[in-house]
């Protein structure tokens, strides 16, 4: 299929051939500049205007499912045969619509028309309101409908109320059963897991004492049940037992249908609640209406990103509400909800990240530079693919650590030689899948951030642009709505301190160990790979168990014992996929991550163990740059594909699209 369009300056021809049997995956659409309507020999005694000489053009966005074959790997590999033809027609649906002009004007609408506090009415009224967006509203909709991966990146940053909202849901599902069939709590799950007319929850915790830390919590929880009338029933959420009076220093989705909040109680422990935004009120017609619930608005934080999400200082002031879980443990009781919104932080900033590296290779398919197609610009090349890899290994990470929450709940599938290396139902279960959350919410979250910034410098100055207007081509957007990640569910720190003291108690270190050694590395088939991996595990295991004499010392390691750790699963699970089916990109994938030490992890690794099974590059520089090619684009380097420096013998003819289409 090809594909002409033109403009003052020159026309660019796009070559579209379908690749690898992958139904929508195309080879890069690259430019061709005819040698003789080269914009400066066409404008060599006519000076550029506003409107004529060079002006870029590229093309829609790819499908983010039909064109990404690693979710596809993914997506097969987790999901039973039968059941995947019956979603794929519906996720390759939802990928077209997700990068379609009506959802980038949603997105553009919630970027343009910020929230608001509405302060007054016409008449001077004292109103205290919050204003959002239609837009806003909308892809809240859009969500609900179709939530999954890739929702995040259009999701204009509804994906974090989207997040805590399935939470909530998971923190009510472990509630209700043990609840009386008319308690409140069983109509706000339905709501909450509602696909149309859904509710929105949040959760109300951080106060100027502390954020991660919210023991010093100044929020009071007064029993205060009322009269039990007989026109009105248990049912009544707007009815619960327990009064709220505090001031929230941080709330997100402040325009949210129910809030879950930490209060002391008069035993001064901290208990878990929840309440509705809003209550029922007689008005003086005798008609029911709605008032606010006691939460006043004080004002909406100004923010480096997620400018759309309303977030807020909230006074509470006799908020009505229900306790949720045994008295004094609330931490405890919330922490079912972390592991969700943990879980949504990462596929979020994968999200993100993959919208980020489709619109820098949209950009690199169409531009060219000292006349050279950008594309196949050796060090641009170098620069994707790196990306590429440590994005394959992180995204095997996620959906492993995602499935293990599904697991945990719902039991475990029957193991076949064919599945991701899943820890045993029970203790190694729980122990394994809270430490791959908090490590990978902290890895992804801050990997995907760097990676969003090497995406804009990628393509120059345009991608520091922050067009509202063009959603479809501002990573300055992901970037700086994904930077929210990494603080928020607990900083790297927080994070890293979490995992080396859940894994330095009790036994936990020798089960994690256990489910590594038994379950994961022991069925690696690539011998270089095994050992190469064992080597990497032995270190770091050895710098875990001295842990136990000084967790002081290992607390000061932190980050490097938790993105090491991070490292050494994501490439044995990168290891378990290629061996699968062999496929040739995922082995080399594999083989950079783990016998290179390319895991993109950088300097916040222990070197020796991403080190220390490295064998060094037996490939030529020009297989390595071929296979760079494959990894980015699917295809083998065009012959006469470019080479970075101006040279009169080794000039690109500026047509390597003809030697992919040759190819095929």
């Amino acid at each position: 299929m090809s594909l002409t369009w033109k403009t003052e300056a020159y026309s660019v021809r796009c070559l579209t051939p379908v690749m690898h049997g992958i139904r929508g995956l195309r080879s890069p659409a690259q430019p061709i500049l005819s040698r003789s309507r080269r914009p400066n020999a066409r404008y060599a005694h006519s000076p550029s205007t506003v409107d004529t000489g060079f002006i870029l053009s590229l093309p829609p966005l790819p499908n983010p499912v039909t064109s990404d074959p690693a979710y596809q790997r993914l997506l097969a590999w987790y999901i039973p045969e039968p059941f995947l033809k019956q979603v794929l027609p519906q996720l390759e649906a939802f990928g077209k619509e997700a990068v379609s002009p009506q959802v980038n004007e949603l997105i553009s609408d919630a970027e343009r028309q910020q929230p608001y506090i509405k302060d007054r009415n016409v008449w001077g009224g004292k109103v205290n309101r919050l204003v959002t967006s239609t837009g806003w509203k909308e892809l809240g909709k859009f969500g609900a409908r179709n939530g999954n991966y890739i929702y995040s990146a259009s999701s204009a940053v509804y994906s974090c109320p989207v997040s805590m909202t399935s939470g909530a849901a998971r923190l009510l599902a472990h509630q209700i059963p043990n609840l009386a069939p008319e308690h409140p709590f069983h109509k706000v799950y339905r709501r909450l897991i509602a696909r149309e007319n859904n509710w929105i929850s949040s959760q109300w915790m951080t106060e100027r004492p502390g954020g991660s830390d919210v023991q010093n919590s100044e929020t009071f929880a007064v029993h205060s049940p009322l009269p039990r009338q007989e026109d009105s029933s248990l049912s009544a959420l707007d009815r619960g037992d327990w009064l709220i009076s505090g001031y929230k220093f941080f709330c997100s989705a402040t325009d949210c249908d129910v809030a879950l909040m930490l209060a002391k109680t008069e035993s001064g422990q901290l208990s878990l609640f929840l309440a509705p935004t809003k209550r029922t009120v007689t008005l003086p017609d005798s008609s029911p209406g709605q008032e606010t619930n006691g939460i006043h608005f004080h004002r909406l934080k100004n923010k480096m990103g997620t400018k759309e999400l309303p977030t807020a200082e909230l006074e509470l002031r006799d908020v009505r509400a229900w306790r949720v879980g045994s008295a004094d443990r609330g931490i405890a009781t919330i922490a079912i909800l972390l592991n969700v919104t943990r879980t949504h932080n990462f596929i979020t900033a994968l999200s993100c990240w993959r919208r980020g590296m489709a619109i820098a290779k949209n950009f690199a398919r169409v531009r060219t530079t000292i006349d050279q197609p950008l594309w196949t610009f050796p060090m641009h090349l170098r620069l994707l693919a790196s990306m590429e890899t440590k994005f394959q290994g992180l995204l095997q990470l996620a959906f492993f650590t995602t499935s293990l929450l599904s697991f945990a709940d719902h039991g475990s599938p029957a193991q076949s030689t064919s599945y991701a290396p899943l820890p045993e139902p029970g203790r190694q279960m729980k122990v394994v899948q809270r430490t791959l959350t908090a490590a990978g919410k902290a890895v992804i979250c801050k990997v995907a951030c760097v990676s969003l910034q090497e995406c804009q410098e990628a393509m120059g100055g345009v991608g520091y642009m922050d067009e509202p207007d063009e959603p479809e081509h501002n990573i300055s957007r992901l970037y700086r709505d994904t930077a929210a990640n990494m603080t928020w569910e607990g900083t790297t720190n927080v994070l890293a301190s979490e995992v080396v003291r859940h894994l330095l108690k009790d036994d936990h270190l020798q089960i994690f160990s256990t489910w590594v050694e038994d379950v994961v590395l022991a069925k690696v088939i690539d011998q270089d790979v095994r050992t190469a991996l064992e080597s990497s595990w032995g270190i770091l295991k050895l710098r875990l168990s001295d842990g136990h004499g000084d967790l002081g010392a290992a607390l000061a390691d932190g980050r490097q014992l938790m993105f090491s750790l991070a490292w050494v699963v994501s490439g044995a699970l990168l290891a378990h996929d290629a061996q699968r089916d062999g496929n040739a990109a995922a082995c080399e994938v594999a083989r950079r991550w783990i016998l290179r030490g390319e895991g993109g992890v950088g300097e916040y690794a222990f070197p020796d163990v991403v080190r220390a099974g490295s064998i060094g590059d037996r490939q030529s520089n020009r297989e390595r740059l071929n296979w760079d090619c494959r990894i980015v684009w699917g295809v083998d380097l065009p012959a006469d594909a470019a080479t970075g420096h101006r040279s009169s013998s080794s000039a690109s003819s500026g047509r390597p699209e003809q030697q992919v289409a040759a190819r095929l």
